[in-house]
């Protein structure tokens, strides 16, 4: 039953990824139709329908627009991939307890996130609301015996603020080393997950820019000019939290 159960909720992290591939091309741009019917950004035009279609839909356009042969945004097959991996490691690691569809809920998000940033480097408040209240929610069930974080109601106020605060601090005295969305974003996943799985959170995002910022530095040298944005890399760090942060932790610190 178990990998029947991980292919359909592989099956559906596939189908709902292609949404959030789209819907972070749509959204901050006020498209709405663009994920149901996705147009051409070069052209305008509409693509064949069949292109919504999980995984195949990308190949069988070829990857282009097929009225101006345009190449295609490959965020889509990435969220696919991404959201349908994320959803059986949770389901393998909580199966369908609450926590399942509050991860669930957080991985979506946390996709949105990070490829609305790496796209137009912004980070929508309305998608930081979501993880706010998912947070709210963890802290209300701290109280309640059917909890299964293995946190206290005092882990997550200590959370939202374990990192987000000195990186605000931070922040005033560099006058914007570290973005103010990192920092929202920090604070509703500090509220989330508790002080523990944040600060690994944080340690795992920051640890994996670093060593993408070296290999970036090795292949374009100083004169290249990138910016890596810090969303997608603290998104990845929440979910390995999530997924064995209690589990490193404790071998750690036992």
């Amino acid at each position: 039953m178990t990998v029947l159960f991980c292919f359909v909720v592989g099956l559906f992290g596939l189908l709902l990824g292609g949404f959030v591939g789209r819907a972070s091309y749509a959204l901050p741009r006020g498209e709405y139709k663009e994920i149901f019917c996705p147009r051409c950004p070069s052209c305008g035009r509409s693509y064949p329908s069949f292109v919504v279609i999980p995984v195949v839909g990308a190949f069988l356009a070829a990857r282009r627009c097929p009225h101006c042969g345009e190449k295609r945004s490959r965020a889509t097959i990435l969220a696919e991939w991404i959201l349908a991996a994320a959803f059986v490691l949770l389901y393998l690691r909580f199966d369908f307890s609450y926590l399942f569809f509050i991860y669930g809920v957080l991985a979506v998000d946390l996709l949105l996130l990070a490829l609305i940033d790496s796209d137009i480097k912004e980070v929508p408040h309305s998608l930081l609301l979501v993880i706010l209240l998912l947070g709210v929610m963890s802290f209300v069930f701290s109280f309640f015996s059917f909890s299964r974080t293995g946190t206290i109601w005092w882990e997550h106020i200590v959370g939202a603020f374990a990192v987000s605060l000195p990186l605000f601090v931070v922040m005033m005295i560099t006058g914007g080393a570290v973005g103010g969305g990192d920092i929202k974003l920090l604070f509703c996943l500090g509220l989330l997950l508790g002080y523990k799985l944040v600060l690994f959170a944080f340690l795992v995002g920051v640890v994996l820019a670093a060593l993408v910022g070296v290999v970036f530095l090795l292949l374009f040298g100083k004169s290249g000019r990138f910016r890596l944005p810090l969303v997608p890399f603290l998104s990845l760090g929440a979910l390995v939290s999530v997924l064995c942060g209690n589990t490193v932790i404790s071998l750690l610190f036992r």
